[in-house]
Protein backbone atom coordinates (compact mmCIF):
# COMPACT_ATOMS: atom_id res chain seq x y z
CA UNK A 1 0.00 0.00 0.00
CA UNK A 2 3.14 2.45 -0.23
CA UNK A 3 4.83 3.60 -3.28
CA UNK A 4 8.74 3.04 -3.52
CA UNK A 5 11.16 4.38 -1.32
CA UNK A 6 11.29 7.63 -2.08
CA UNK A 7 11.12 9.26 1.43
CA UNK A 8 12.12 12.73 0.15
CA UNK A 9 10.22 12.00 -3.10
CA UNK A 10 6.61 13.01 -1.36
CA UNK A 11 8.07 16.07 -0.70
CA UNK A 12 7.81 19.74 -2.60
CA UNK A 13 6.28 19.21 -5.42
CA UNK A 14 6.58 15.27 -5.81
CA UNK A 15 9.99 15.61 -6.90
CA UNK A 16 12.55 13.28 -5.97
CA UNK A 17 16.10 14.48 -4.88
CA UNK A 18 18.91 12.94 -2.72
CA UNK A 19 21.05 14.59 -0.61
CA UNK A 20 24.54 15.01 -1.14
CA UNK A 21 27.21 13.02 0.89
CA UNK A 22 29.91 15.29 0.09
CA UNK A 23 33.60 13.62 -0.24
CA UNK A 24 36.69 16.12 -0.94
CA UNK A 25 37.44 14.61 -3.59
CA UNK A 26 34.54 15.56 -5.46
CA UNK A 27 34.43 18.93 -4.78
CA UNK A 28 35.63 19.63 -8.25
CA UNK A 29 32.74 17.47 -9.62
CA UNK A 30 29.83 19.10 -7.69
CA UNK A 31 30.67 22.15 -8.70
CA UNK A 32 28.78 23.01 -11.50
CA UNK A 33 25.07 24.15 -11.09
CA UNK A 34 22.57 21.72 -12.46
CA UNK A 35 18.22 22.26 -13.35
CA UNK A 36 17.97 20.18 -9.95
CA UNK A 37 21.25 22.29 -7.82
CA UNK A 38 21.99 25.58 -6.98
CA UNK A 39 25.60 26.73 -5.88
CA UNK A 40 25.64 28.84 -2.70
CA UNK A 41 28.97 31.13 -2.42
CA UNK A 42 29.27 33.05 0.43
CA UNK A 43 31.48 35.28 2.93
CA UNK A 44 31.04 35.20 6.57
CA UNK A 45 32.42 38.70 7.85
CA UNK A 46 34.13 40.13 10.76
CA UNK A 47 37.07 37.74 11.68
CA UNK A 48 35.33 34.35 11.73
CA UNK A 49 37.72 31.89 10.59
CA UNK A 50 35.39 30.39 8.10
CA UNK A 51 37.19 31.74 4.44
CA UNK A 52 34.25 30.77 2.22
CA UNK A 53 31.00 28.87 2.30
CA UNK A 54 30.87 26.74 -0.93
CA UNK A 55 28.08 23.88 -1.30
CA UNK A 56 25.53 22.27 -3.05
CA UNK A 57 21.44 22.57 -2.35
CA UNK A 58 18.84 21.27 -3.76
CA UNK A 59 17.02 23.86 -6.20
CA UNK A 60 13.54 22.76 -4.41
CA UNK A 61 14.75 22.79 -1.09
CA UNK A 62 12.78 24.08 1.53
CA UNK A 63 13.11 26.31 4.31
CA UNK A 64 15.46 25.43 7.67
CA UNK A 65 14.07 23.09 10.75
CA UNK A 66 10.94 25.29 12.11
CA UNK A 67 10.34 27.56 9.27
CA UNK A 68 8.20 25.51 6.41
CA UNK A 69 7.50 27.00 2.99
CA UNK A 70 4.77 28.25 2.13
CA UNK A 71 4.27 26.31 -0.81
CA UNK A 72 6.13 23.62 0.29
CA UNK A 73 3.54 20.58 0.88
CA UNK A 74 3.65 17.15 1.86
CA UNK A 75 2.14 14.58 -0.82
CA UNK A 76 0.14 12.06 1.54
CA UNK A 77 -1.50 9.17 -0.32
CA UNK A 78 -5.19 10.19 0.32
CA UNK A 79 -6.09 13.57 1.21
CA UNK A 80 -4.84 16.70 0.04
CA UNK A 81 -4.91 17.35 -3.99
CA UNK A 82 -5.96 13.95 -4.41
CA UNK A 83 -8.81 14.30 -2.72
CA UNK A 84 -11.15 14.52 -5.58
CA UNK A 85 -9.88 11.46 -7.00
CA UNK A 86 -10.25 9.79 -3.46
CA UNK A 87 -14.32 11.07 -3.36
CA UNK A 88 -14.59 9.48 -6.38
CA UNK A 89 -13.42 6.37 -5.27
CA UNK A 90 -14.99 6.61 -1.57
CA UNK A 91 -18.63 7.09 -3.65
CA UNK A 92 -17.99 3.91 -5.36
CA UNK A 93 -16.75 1.89 -2.57
CA UNK A 94 -19.93 3.21 -0.59
CA UNK A 95 -22.59 2.74 -3.07
CA UNK A 96 -21.18 -0.86 -3.61
CA UNK A 97 -20.92 -1.91 -0.07
CA UNK A 98 -24.73 -0.41 0.23
CA UNK A 99 -26.21 -2.28 -2.55
CA UNK A 100 -24.74 -5.71 -1.62
CA UNK A 101 -26.05 -4.95 1.86
CA UNK A 102 -28.83 -4.34 0.50
CA UNK A 103 -29.23 -7.44 -1.18
CA UNK A 104 -28.29 -9.59 1.71
CA UNK A 105 -30.66 -8.15 4.15
CA UNK A 106 -33.60 -8.68 1.11
CA UNK A 107 -32.63 -12.27 1.08
CA UNK A 108 -32.44 -12.60 4.96
CA UNK A 109 -36.00 -11.33 4.99
CA UNK A 110 -36.84 -13.18 2.38
CA UNK A 111 -35.54 -16.60 3.51
CA UNK A 112 -35.72 -16.03 7.00
CA UNK A 113 -32.32 -17.52 7.33
CA UNK A 114 -29.04 -15.76 7.70
CA UNK A 115 -27.65 -16.22 4.02
CA UNK A 116 -24.24 -18.24 4.21
CA UNK A 117 -21.46 -18.53 1.38
CA UNK A 118 -23.94 -20.84 -0.90
CA UNK A 119 -26.54 -18.12 -0.96
CA UNK A 120 -27.06 -15.99 -4.09
CA UNK A 121 -25.66 -12.67 -1.99
CA UNK A 122 -23.22 -14.80 -0.20
CA UNK A 123 -21.72 -16.71 -3.39
CA UNK A 124 -21.90 -12.94 -5.23
CA UNK A 125 -20.19 -11.54 -2.40
CA UNK A 126 -17.35 -14.49 -2.40
CA UNK A 127 -17.13 -14.23 -5.73
CA UNK A 128 -16.29 -10.34 -5.92
CA UNK A 129 -14.25 -10.37 -2.72
CA UNK A 130 -11.58 -13.35 -4.01
CA UNK A 131 -11.56 -10.92 -7.37
CA UNK A 132 -10.53 -8.17 -5.47
CA UNK A 133 -7.67 -10.00 -3.31
CA UNK A 134 -6.42 -11.77 -6.13
CA UNK A 135 -5.94 -7.94 -7.87
CA UNK A 136 -4.73 -6.65 -4.66
CA UNK A 137 -2.05 -9.32 -5.03
CA UNK A 138 -0.75 -7.95 -8.64
CA UNK A 139 -0.08 -4.72 -7.28
CA UNK A 140 3.26 -6.24 -5.98
CA UNK A 141 4.24 -7.44 -8.89
CA UNK A 142 2.60 -4.35 -10.85
CA UNK A 143 5.73 -2.10 -8.84
CA UNK A 144 8.14 -4.41 -10.30
CA UNK A 145 7.84 -5.10 -13.80
CA UNK A 146 7.43 -1.22 -15.05
CA UNK A 147 7.48 -2.09 -18.19
CA UNK A 148 3.57 -2.92 -18.03
CA UNK A 149 1.51 -0.14 -19.36
CA UNK A 150 -1.75 -0.71 -17.28
CA UNK A 151 -1.93 2.33 -15.58
CA UNK A 152 0.68 4.90 -13.53
CA UNK A 153 1.36 3.19 -10.16
CA UNK A 154 -0.20 5.57 -8.46
CA UNK A 155 -3.97 4.52 -9.81
CA UNK A 156 -2.90 1.05 -8.88
CA UNK A 157 -2.10 1.43 -5.49
CA UNK A 158 -5.39 4.11 -5.37
CA UNK A 159 -7.18 1.04 -6.56
CA UNK A 160 -5.75 -1.33 -3.88
CA UNK A 161 -6.39 0.60 -0.91
CA UNK A 162 -9.68 1.44 -1.80
CA UNK A 163 -11.00 -2.01 -3.74
CA UNK A 164 -9.07 -3.86 0.08
CA UNK A 165 -11.43 -1.56 2.13
CA UNK A 166 -14.20 -2.59 -0.15
CA UNK A 167 -13.46 -6.34 0.10
CA UNK A 168 -14.05 -5.85 3.97
CA UNK A 169 -17.93 -6.07 3.76
CA UNK A 170 -18.19 -8.39 1.29
CA UNK A 171 -16.26 -11.14 2.69
CA UNK A 172 -18.22 -10.28 5.66
CA UNK A 173 -21.39 -11.22 4.30
CA UNK A 174 -20.31 -14.46 2.56
CA UNK A 175 -18.83 -15.60 5.72
CA UNK A 176 -22.27 -15.12 7.46
CA UNK A 177 -21.13 -12.56 9.23
CA UNK A 178 -18.43 -14.53 11.00
CA UNK A 179 -20.89 -17.33 12.12
CA UNK A 180 -18.81 -19.69 10.03
CA UNK A 181 -17.43 -22.91 11.27
CA UNK A 182 -14.82 -25.20 10.15
CA UNK A 183 -10.46 -24.74 10.94
CA UNK A 184 -10.09 -23.83 7.09
CA UNK A 185 -12.60 -20.81 6.96
CA UNK A 186 -11.58 -19.68 10.73
CA UNK A 187 -8.07 -19.56 9.61
CA UNK A 188 -8.83 -17.78 6.20
CA UNK A 189 -10.97 -15.40 8.09
CA UNK A 190 -8.14 -14.37 10.69
CA UNK A 191 -5.70 -13.93 8.03
CA UNK A 192 -7.72 -11.72 5.98
CA UNK A 193 -8.77 -9.67 8.80
CA UNK A 194 -4.92 -9.52 10.13
CA UNK A 195 -4.15 -8.53 6.68
CA UNK A 196 -6.56 -5.82 6.15
CA UNK A 197 -5.76 -4.67 10.05
CA UNK A 198 -1.95 -4.28 9.18
CA UNK A 199 -2.86 -2.21 5.39
CA UNK A 200 -4.59 0.08 7.44
CA UNK A 201 -1.64 0.98 10.04
CA UNK A 202 0.68 0.70 7.45
CA UNK A 203 -1.51 3.60 5.50
CA UNK A 204 -2.05 5.98 8.59
CA UNK A 205 1.69 5.73 9.22
CA UNK A 206 2.48 7.02 5.85
CA UNK A 207 -0.20 9.63 6.58
CA UNK A 208 1.36 11.12 8.95
CA UNK A 209 5.84 10.45 9.34
CA UNK A 210 6.52 11.99 6.40
CA UNK A 211 5.52 15.21 7.30
CA UNK A 212 7.49 14.43 10.82
CA UNK A 213 10.50 13.47 8.47
CA UNK A 214 10.05 16.44 6.68
CA UNK A 215 9.93 18.69 10.18
CA UNK A 216 11.87 17.01 12.34
CA UNK A 217 15.16 15.78 10.19
CA UNK A 218 15.99 18.82 7.39
CA UNK A 219 19.66 17.41 7.03
CA UNK A 220 18.17 13.87 5.50
CA UNK A 221 20.28 11.87 3.52
CA UNK A 222 20.24 8.62 1.57
CA UNK A 223 18.90 5.78 4.09
CA UNK A 224 21.78 3.79 2.93
CA UNK A 225 24.40 6.81 3.16
CA UNK A 226 23.90 7.96 7.12
CA UNK A 227 26.52 5.85 8.44
CA UNK A 228 28.45 6.53 5.76
CA UNK A 229 28.15 10.30 5.76
CA UNK A 230 28.61 10.63 9.76
CA UNK A 231 32.18 8.55 9.08
CA UNK A 232 33.26 11.40 6.91
CA UNK A 233 32.28 14.06 9.28
CA UNK A 234 33.56 12.35 11.68
CA UNK A 235 37.15 11.95 9.83
CA UNK A 236 36.82 15.94 8.97
CA UNK A 237 36.28 16.91 12.39
CA UNK A 238 38.83 14.36 13.76
CA UNK A 239 41.54 16.07 11.65
CA UNK A 240 40.13 19.57 12.50
CA UNK A 241 40.16 18.68 16.43
CA UNK A 242 44.12 17.35 15.83
CA UNK A 243 45.24 20.98 14.06
CA UNK A 244 43.19 23.14 16.27
CA UNK A 245 43.27 21.86 19.87
CA UNK A 246 47.17 20.96 22.29
CA UNK A 247 47.67 17.47 22.44
CA UNK A 248 46.74 15.52 25.07
CA UNK A 249 50.05 14.16 27.17
CA UNK A 250 47.83 11.19 28.76
CA UNK A 251 47.54 9.94 25.09
CA UNK A 252 50.76 11.15 22.96
CA UNK A 253 49.35 9.20 20.78
CA UNK A 254 45.65 9.76 20.05
CA UNK A 255 44.01 9.39 16.26
CA UNK A 256 44.19 12.92 15.49
CA UNK A 257 46.54 14.57 13.04
CA UNK A 258 48.47 17.70 13.03
CA UNK A 259 47.30 18.50 9.79
CA UNK A 260 46.19 17.66 6.88
CA UNK A 261 47.14 14.84 4.79
CA UNK A 262 48.22 17.12 1.84
CA UNK A 263 50.16 19.62 4.26
CA UNK A 264 47.08 22.30 3.30
CA UNK A 265 46.48 25.31 5.21
CA UNK A 266 42.67 24.90 4.96
CA UNK A 267 40.32 21.90 6.67
CA UNK A 268 37.55 20.93 4.90
CA UNK A 269 34.62 19.85 6.90
CA UNK A 270 30.52 19.17 5.75
CA UNK A 271 27.68 20.99 7.33
CA UNK A 272 24.19 21.92 6.75
CA UNK A 273 23.12 25.49 6.29
CA UNK A 274 20.38 27.59 5.46
CA UNK A 275 20.39 30.90 3.43
CA UNK A 276 17.64 32.81 1.88
CA UNK A 277 15.35 29.83 2.85
CA UNK A 278 16.93 27.67 0.94
CA UNK A 279 19.00 24.11 3.06
CA UNK A 280 20.95 21.68 2.45
CA UNK A 281 24.25 20.48 2.81
CA UNK A 282 27.51 22.85 2.03
CA UNK A 283 31.11 22.59 2.66
CA UNK A 284 33.08 24.87 4.83
CA UNK A 285 36.64 25.54 4.53
CA UNK A 286 38.56 26.84 7.44
CA UNK A 287 42.00 28.09 7.78
CA UNK A 288 43.99 25.69 10.04
CA UNK A 289 46.73 27.95 12.11
CA UNK A 290 49.13 26.77 15.00
CA UNK A 291 46.56 24.96 18.19
CA UNK A 292 44.48 26.91 20.16
CA UNK A 293 45.86 27.39 23.95
CA UNK A 294 43.18 26.43 26.74
CA UNK A 295 41.86 23.32 24.25
CA UNK A 296 42.72 20.21 26.04
CA UNK A 297 39.30 20.12 27.24
CA UNK A 298 37.48 20.07 23.45
CA UNK A 299 40.27 17.22 22.30
CA UNK A 300 39.29 14.88 25.19
CA UNK A 301 35.30 15.29 24.64
CA UNK A 302 35.40 14.81 20.98
CA UNK A 303 37.59 11.42 21.46
CA UNK A 304 35.93 10.24 24.56
CA UNK A 305 31.94 10.94 23.62
CA UNK A 306 31.66 13.07 20.10
CA UNK A 307 33.71 10.44 18.27
CA UNK A 308 31.94 7.21 19.14
CA UNK A 309 28.69 8.72 18.55
CA UNK A 310 29.07 10.34 15.48
CA UNK A 311 30.47 6.67 14.21
CA UNK A 312 28.34 4.36 16.45
CA UNK A 313 25.32 6.48 17.17
CA UNK A 314 23.09 5.93 20.21
CA UNK A 315 23.89 3.18 22.63
CA UNK A 316 25.40 2.34 25.60
CA UNK A 317 27.64 5.16 27.83
CA UNK A 318 26.77 7.63 24.66
CA UNK A 319 22.75 8.61 25.57
CA UNK A 320 24.03 12.38 26.52
CA UNK A 321 24.84 13.45 23.26
CA UNK A 322 21.71 11.52 22.03
CA UNK A 323 19.35 13.86 23.54
CA UNK A 324 19.35 17.60 22.60
CA UNK A 325 18.84 19.18 25.28
CA UNK A 326 21.89 17.27 26.99
CA UNK A 327 24.19 17.56 24.37
CA UNK A 328 23.18 21.33 24.34
CA UNK A 329 24.26 21.89 27.85
CA UNK A 330 27.23 19.89 27.42
CA UNK A 331 28.59 21.94 24.50
CA UNK A 332 27.52 24.88 26.38
CA UNK A 333 29.54 23.60 29.44
CA UNK A 334 32.95 23.40 26.82
CA UNK A 335 32.54 26.20 25.46
CA UNK A 336 32.54 28.44 29.06
CA UNK A 337 35.73 26.26 29.89
CA UNK A 338 37.62 26.60 26.39
CA UNK A 339 39.01 30.12 24.94
CA UNK A 340 36.10 32.18 22.91
CA UNK A 341 38.81 31.87 19.78
CA UNK A 342 37.78 28.04 20.05
CA UNK A 343 33.72 28.68 19.72
CA UNK A 344 33.78 27.47 16.10
CA UNK A 345 35.20 24.01 16.28
CA UNK A 346 33.02 23.91 19.38
CA UNK A 347 30.22 25.30 17.10
CA UNK A 348 30.74 22.10 14.34
CA UNK A 349 31.29 19.49 17.10
CA UNK A 350 27.33 20.42 17.60
CA UNK A 351 26.07 20.80 14.61
CA UNK A 352 27.74 17.01 13.65
CA UNK A 353 26.44 16.09 16.59
CA UNK A 354 22.60 17.30 15.97
CA UNK A 355 23.50 15.87 12.33
CA UNK A 356 24.02 12.48 13.63
CA UNK A 357 20.56 12.54 16.03
CA UNK A 358 18.75 13.81 13.05
CA UNK A 359 19.96 10.81 11.07
CA UNK A 360 19.39 8.21 13.70
CA UNK A 361 15.53 9.72 14.07
CA UNK A 362 15.66 9.12 10.37
CA UNK A 363 16.52 5.67 10.93
CA UNK A 364 13.89 5.19 13.29
CA UNK A 365 11.18 6.47 10.79
CA UNK A 366 12.00 4.32 8.02
CA UNK A 367 11.89 1.15 9.95
CA UNK A 368 8.17 2.71 11.21
CA UNK A 369 7.51 3.56 7.19
CA UNK A 370 8.81 -0.18 6.19
CA UNK A 371 8.23 -2.58 8.99
CA UNK A 372 4.86 -3.16 9.20
CA UNK A 373 5.48 -5.14 5.36
CA UNK A 374 7.15 -7.89 7.19
CA UNK A 375 4.06 -8.64 8.40
CA UNK A 376 1.32 -6.97 5.73
CA UNK A 377 3.50 -9.46 2.49
CA UNK A 378 4.00 -12.57 4.32
CA UNK A 379 0.32 -12.66 5.54
CA UNK A 380 -0.93 -11.36 1.89
CA UNK A 381 0.78 -14.69 0.30
CA UNK A 382 -0.58 -17.12 2.77
CA UNK A 383 -3.91 -15.41 2.89
CA UNK A 384 -3.73 -16.32 -1.33
CA UNK A 385 -2.36 -19.95 -0.34
CA UNK A 386 -5.48 -20.27 2.01
CA UNK A 387 -7.94 -18.96 -0.51
CA UNK A 388 -6.64 -21.12 -3.74
CA UNK A 389 -7.85 -23.99 -0.78
CA UNK A 390 -10.84 -22.52 0.07
CA UNK A 391 -12.47 -22.72 -3.53
CA UNK A 392 -12.32 -25.94 -4.30
CA UNK A 393 -12.70 -27.23 -1.19
CA UNK A 394 -15.90 -25.01 -0.57
CA UNK A 395 -17.01 -26.30 -4.67
CA UNK A 396 -16.62 -30.08 -3.38
CA UNK A 397 -18.89 -29.68 -0.74
CA UNK A 398 -21.68 -27.23 -1.91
Amino acid sequence: MFPENHSRSQIYKGQPYPAIPFHRADRARWSTPSCFTRLLLAREGGESKVGRLVGIVPADAGPPRGEPSRGAEVLVIIGGKTWPQDLRWILAISASAVAAAGCYGWEWWAEGLLPGGSSRTGLACGVAGGLIILFELLLWPRKRVRSWRLGSAQTWLRAHIWLGLLAVPLVLMHARLLLIGGWLNLALMATFLIVIASGVWGLCLQQFLPTMLLEQVPAETIYEQIDHVARQRCRDLEKLVGALCVGDPQTPHDHSHEADDDGAEYAVVTGFRALTGIQGKVLETIPVYSPIPGTLPIRRCFFSEVRPYLLDGKGPGREGLASAAAAAKRFAALGAESPPEAALLIEHLAQACDQRRQGDLQMRIHRWLHGWLLVHVPLSVSLAVLLAVHIPVALWYW
